[in-house]
């Protein structure tokens, strides 16, 4: 599994959430992010296994915004350059690129649930 910093400037702008008497609703958050992210991981990959260059830059530019909102810059700069491979016409991931999205993933979840651990 990769190595990951999250962004914390930007955790900390959903940390104030809580201090404005929301508790618990960082910990929701972090939960409904690692469970979506997921499923835009998925639409990844079908859209790149299926060689869908739009379907690919949508998926790829949602998980990127999502990322970024979470301080998950890594996973976010990943999605940027497939967003914009897309935009050029590269509508599949390539093997190595496909299993580093998988892992930057995973890594990216990893560190956001140990936030609220």
């Amino acid at each position: 599994m990769s190595d990951v910093v999250i962004n914390q400037a930007m955790l900390d702008q959903l940390r104030m959430l809580e201090r404005a008497g929301k508790s618990g609703i960082f910990a929701q958050m972090i939960g409904m992010f690692v469970k979506g992210s997921g499923d835009q991981i998925a639409a990844v990959l079908a859209a790149s296994d299926a060689g869908d260059t739009e379907k690919l830059r949508v998926a790829s530019h949602t998980l990127k915004s999502n990322a970024a909102s979470f301080g998950a810059d890594d996973l976010a700069a990943l999605c940027r350059d497939i967003e914009t491979d897309a935009r050029t016409g590269v509508g599949s991931l390539h093997p190595d690129r496909r299993m580093r999205l998988i892992d930057v993933h995973a890594a990216s979840c990893a560190a956001l649930q140990r936030e609220i651990a």
